[in-house]
């Protein structure tokens, strides 16, 4: 019944292309109101559209971006390792001699662990 129609644009330029919270500026249209907020990041926040689609399908118009997202720059790493040992009876001995416990093994879970297992016997014969 409708006809797809779609219009692409592309930057050569990189003031031709620019996006805000709520609206983004393609070249051949101007400004353009976006309905949902945020799914596309803005250009002040120093991420660069590179090209994009605009399409119209069904009485609703559909707008593709493709961004260019810089590399976010990692800490740098420290000159010291970190060992930890994983064991049966102590949850995790670290390399400074801290003991971290295993929660999994302290009697108030396993009281609650034996009520609900109490709870869904009673449920599994109702």
């Amino acid at each position: 019944m409708f006809k797809d129609v779609t219009m692409y644009f592309v930057k050569n330029n990189p003031k031709d292309c620019s996006c805000e919270r709520h609206r983004i500026n393609i070249p051949t249209l101007g400004w353009i109101k976006l309905k949902e907020k945020g799914y596309i990041p803005t250009t002040k926040q120093g991420y660069i559209i590179r090209s994009g689609c605009v399409s119209y399908q069904e009485g609703n118009y559909y707008e593709s971006v493709l961004i260019n997202i810089p590399d976010i720059e990692k800490p740098p790493l420290n000159h010291f390792g970190l060992g930890i040992d994983l064991g049966v009876k102590e949850f995790a001995v670290i390399r400074n001699g801290m003991v971290k416990k295993n929660i999994n093994k302290t009697a108030k879970l396993k009281k609650v662990e034996k009520q609900l297992k109490r709870a869904q016997r009673c449920l599994s014969r109702k």
